[in-house]
């Protein structure tokens, strides 16, 4: 895996260094960029400029990614830690190196803030009419790096999609499901859309509905409803359950069972082993839970 990442850094790099090469043959043929860039004022560079810029790159992109292994290492030997704000902190640091890196090979190159600003007004007419939505989702990015409504590690239901955040990247933050699937949710739908964090505060809460017949003693099911929440091994011990008796049905009379529990994402496993313990206990008690049956007369 540690490969796979210097070799990706390596290719930018490379990349990077094809994208200096190219202007500075650009600058070298001052003809053909007069022509694209009419009314500004490039400056005369050479090969030698070209290469501090790139090892100028090299460099501080080498120091922050440093700065982000150092953070993951301590991570690491700290696992209580709250990861949430440190992942950002990694994220910033990425961009932060990209912006510093770029702006000092521009600067030894030669270009003032004058023409910065220049090609910039230039850039900004594509990103009002074709760019939109990409500097939309790079903004929400940033908004949910600092903000944090979601973090790396939190388990969310979003635009119909359900699952674990894996990475908050530039564009999308990456979502693993529970069949195992990676999906990208644009970072703009994660900020103006309707989300639900299931983890955020830790704590859970399971409901189980059950229906008993009218014959049944009402006051001994709601004690063997509570004995079952009360003994339920997920449920937080400092919160009472609650039981409630619901509706009087067409067939039974239904209850419900609400309990606190530690962990959210025990929700499944808690609510599997209580609809277990209240059909054991309902059973023992030859307390019946109705269903519903159909008699069909055949006329000869």
């Amino acid at each position: 895996m540690q490969n796979k990442k210097w070799g990706s850094f390596f290719i930018q790099l490379v990349l990077w260094g094809l994208f200096f090469t190219g202007l500075f043959y650009a600058w070298k043929y001052p003809q053909v960029t007069k022509r694209l860039f009419a009314g500004v004022t490039f400056p005369t560079i050479n090969l030698s400029d070209v290469c501090q810029a790139i090892i100028f790159l090299i460099v501080i992109l080498y120091v922050f990614r440093f700065l982000k292994n150092l953070i993951l290492k301590w991570l690491e030997k700290n696992p209580k830690e709250d990861k949430s704000v440190y992942y950002s902190m990694i994220k910033l640091l990425g961009y932060i190196g990209w912006i510093v890196g770029l702006w000092g090979c521009l600067s030894l190159m030669g270009l003032n803030l004058q023409n910065l600003a220049i090609i910039f007004g230039a850039l900004s007419v594509g990103i009002g009419f074709g760019l939109q939505t990409i500097v939309n989702n790079f903004v929400s990015g940033l908004l949910i790096l600092f903000e944090r409504p979601i973090s790396v590690g939190d388990w969310i239901r979003v635009d119909g999609q359900e699952g674990i955040v894996k990475n908050i990247r530039i564009r999308a933050t990456e979502l693993e499901t529970f069949d195992k699937c990676s999906v990208l949710i644009p970072n703009a739908t994660i900020i103006s859309g309707d989300v639900v964090n299931v983890t955020r505060r830790k704590e859970g809460r399971i409901i189980v509905s059950v229906g008993v017949s009218y014959d049944s003693d009402m006051h001994l099911v709601e004690e063997l409803l509570r004995k079952c929440a009360k003994e339920l091994p997920f449920a937080k011990k400092s919160l009472e359950p609650t039981v409630l008796m619901t509706e009087f049905a067409d067939s039974s009379v239904n209850f419900e069972v609400r309990v606190i529990i530690e962990k959210a994402t025990d929700g499944l496993a808690a609510r599997h082993q209580l609809m277990f313990a209240i059909w054991d206990a309902l059973k023992e008690n030859k307390i019946e839970i109705p269903f519903p049956q159909r008699v069909v007369h055949l006329e000869k």
